[in-house]
């Protein structure tokens, strides 16, 4: 009862006959059904590459009807290279099937370093105030059913503009694509339909100069920058999982998307007073005095060692498979 694709995969598999079947696409629903075919001979090996919102949104949608069944019934990952600990309880939460968690932290994380440790590269930690992730939702609040989410967005960005401008601070907008690419023509309409034209005139004059050239163009802003700003972007895991300051601020009120850890580091559905009283509040604190406050420890979300990477972590780990 199996589609084309799908016994073709299965075939190709069965006449290589590895010892690992390896993919970055942690959410692929092929790999997952391929895996519930061959787990059993062969190891199936998952890296998450971003962060898994899909595991609330799938539930969601079905609990409210806008789904006929709850995709994450088709997940199945014998073998998940997670970032950390909420990973393993997320997915017990929304009942995704994980044989077994391996939290080594982010491979898009480690390369990063990698690369300007590789082209010595030299990072400003000052050099911007504050860095704006970019997170377009064109679409979301139709697809949700939650009339909230474009909005809250939007406000996310407006808010940190509005900030930036009235202290003088040193302001970057971290976007998601290159400004040369389609893509990238999509994401930014998402704000000029939500922004006056004095604030979308202010956010894309901040886009940094050398998103065209390099991959790693948002790394590199959020790295040069003393705090991060976003809602949900898998950058301020990463960000605060290497010892430095963000805010996740959820306006969207839509409780599943809350940042896992609460204190200094997390704002939800709140005015702009509330959250400019904050974000002064992080700049002030210094590192030590703003991760005392917060709920749990960083690492919780993100694992980030400095003395062994997540690239050789999971070098050694398929060793093991390939010497089993």
């Amino acid at each position: 009862n199996k589609n084309l694709q799908t016994t073709y995969f299965y075939t190709l598999i069965k006449i290589i006959n590895p010892k690992v079947v390896i993919t970055s696409i942690d959410n692929s629903f092929k790999f997952s059904e391929l895996a519930k075919l061959l787990a059993k001979k062969i190891n199936f090996i998952a890296i998450q590459n971003a962060d898994r919102k899909d595991f609330s949104t799938n539930t969601h949608k079905f609990n409210i009807k806008l789904a006929t069944e709850n995709l994450n019934k088709k997940f199945y990952i014998p073998n998940y290279f997670c970032f950390g600990q909420y990973e393993e309880d997320n997915c017990k939460l929304y009942d995704i099937k994980v044989d077994k968690f391996y939290k080594f932290g982010s491979i898009r994380l480690a390369n990063f370093f990698e690369y300007i440790q590789t082209n010595q590269i030299k990072l400003n930690k000052s050099k911007y105030d504050i860095c704006l992730i970019s997170e377009p939702s064109p679409g979301l609040s139709k697809a949700y059913g939650i009339k909230t989410i474009e909005k809250g967005f939007s406000e996310i960005a407006r808010y940190t503009i509005n900030f930036s401008r009235k202290h003088n601070l040193k302001f970057i907008f971290a976007n998601k694509r290159p400004s040369s690419s389609d893509l990238f023509k999509k994401e930014i309409q998402f704000y000029k339909e939500n922004l006056n034209d004095e604030d979308y005139s202010y956010l894309i004059s901040n886009i940094p100069a050398l998103d065209n050239k390099n991959q790693y163009s948002s790394y590199i802003a959020m790295f040069e920058s003393k705090v991060v700003v976003a809602k949900q972007s898998t950058l301020l895991k990463e960000k605060i999982g290497c010892g430095e300051k963000i805010l996740s601020c959820n306006l969207t009120n839509f409780s599943a998307w809350d940042f896992p850890i609460k204190g200094n580091c997390s704002i939800n559905n709140c005015d702009y007073n509330e959250f400019e009283e904050r974000l002064k509040k992080i700049l002030k604190l210094s590192n030590e005095e703003y991760f005392k406050n917060n709920s749990l420890h960083q690492s919780y979300i993100m694992n980030f060692d400095r003395n062994l990477n997540t690239i050789n972590k999971i070098r050694n780990k398929l060793d093991n498979f390939l010497d089993y």
